[in-house]
């Protein structure tokens, strides 16, 4: 049997990113809905997602290490299962106490299709197309973040937000279908291998943490927190599908430009964090235009650095690529696990700008860290 052709295998990583980060996203675009329905409030909303990414980032590493060993097909089909569990408990959930339990069980699905994806595409497709590769795959995400606020105006206003949990469930199914068998990359006989994280790379996991932190409750909070500061929901879902749109482009267009160009990696992932930094205090303006172009720069550059911080990781682990992004998606999970429950205690005690503010120094902070570790593997390399 011929080898699967480039853009199947991208393909088919693209379909397990969005089914595996579809339940957590859904949530946060209904979150009005859901909220009215079961009775929770924002401190809540933001610790069922804390559990979701607590649980993905406890395990990250482990789902990494399983597709170093069993492989990246079989890997990322027991993902889409678990995701296409998780999506039918949330769909018929009585209680925020259900709405608990399929987050836990979504959350094993996330664990393993976050790294096992890279190990996935870097065994089906070359070297020379592997940043844009990446790059689409990251797309993913705000593919289905996009979906999700569609399903606002689409779907739950209409017919109730229990029936935008189908998309889901669907997309996980397509996953399965997608998935061929791909063989691991075989590694370089001087690799480097992952015996226990170097310092460099606990420096770049440790900016990815305070990263993630900052960008998580865009996917959770945006809609939310717009429609607080008095638009529509209609208007709010459609600025979170935009926004997702402009994520879209710079994340593949990112990996394109990773491909073409000998840029530092590390370098550009501190670029983009910073304008992150810059970005989330604007949506701590009370100016809807203000806040619109907070939003789209948050999504555009604040959240758009994963795909280059997993094509850098990858690079400096070609012997233990589902190992090290693994390491590297725990930190990103810890700080999405992180992010969503400050921001929801911040939110209600206080108010969503000074929510929206701490992300920002969560970010530029993160950007440090992020250059620290970059300097360090250049000088890992130099040696």
């Amino acid at each position: 049997m011929p080898p699967p052709s480039p853009r199947h295998v991208t393909a088919a990583a693209m379909a397990s990113m969005v089914a595996a980060v579809a339940p957590v996203h859904l949530f946060g675009a209904l979150a009005p809905e859901l909220q009215d329905d079961l009775g929770f409030g924002d401190a809540a909303q933001g610790l069922a997602v804390a559990l979701y990414f607590g649980v993905s980032a406890s395990l990250s590493s482990w789902g990494g290490g399983l597709t170093d060993r069993i492989g990246p097909s079989p890997a990322l089909r027991g993902a889409a299962a678990m995701s296409a569990i998780g999506a039918l408990i949330l769909m018929t959930a009585p209680a925020y106490a259900i709405i608990l339990v399929g987050f836990s069980i979504a959350a094993v699905g996330n664990a393993i299709s976050q790294p096992g994806t890279n190990t996935f595409i870097s065994g089906g497709v070359s070297t020379g197309r592997r940043g844009l590769a990446l790059g689409m795959k990251q797309s993913a995400v705000p593919i289905s973040t996009g979906l999700a606020g569609l399903a606002l105006p689409v779907i739950a206003v209409s017919v109730g937000w229990r029936w935008a949990f189908l998309y889901a469930i669907a997309m996980a199914f397509a996953a399965l279908a997608l998935i061929p068998h791909v063989e691991p990359p075989a590694p370089r006989s001087k690799s480097r291998r992952l015996h226990r994280p170097s310092p460099a790379l606990w420096l770049v996991t440790a900016g990815s943490v305070l990263g993630g932190l900052a960008v998580a409750p865009i996917g959770i909070f945006l809609v939310r927190s717009l429609e607080d500061a008095g638009f529509t929901p209609t208007s709010a879902g459609l600025i979170q599908a935009v926004g997702s749109a402009a994520l879209v482009s710079t994340r593949i267009g990112w990996g394109a430009l990773m491909d073409r160009t000998a840029i530092d990696r590390f370098r550009f992932v501190v670029i983009l964090l910073a304008v992150g930094a810059l970005a989330y205090p604007m949506l701590a303006f009370g100016d809807h235009r203000v806040m619109v172009v907070g939003a789209l720069l948050a999504f555009g550059a604040g959240w758009s650095w994963p795909g280059v911080a997993h094509l850098a990781v990858v690079e400096q682990y070609p012997g233990a690529m589902g190992g090290a992004s693994g390491v590297l998606q725990a930190g990103m999970f810890t700080g999405a696990t992180i992010g969503p429950a400050v921001f929801g205690i911040v939110a209600d005690v206080e108010s969503f700008a000074a929510a929206w503010l701490i992300c920002g120094v969560s970010s530029a902070t993160g950007a440090v860290l992020v250059a620290m570790g970059g300097r360090r593997f250049s000088g890992e390399s130099a040696d």
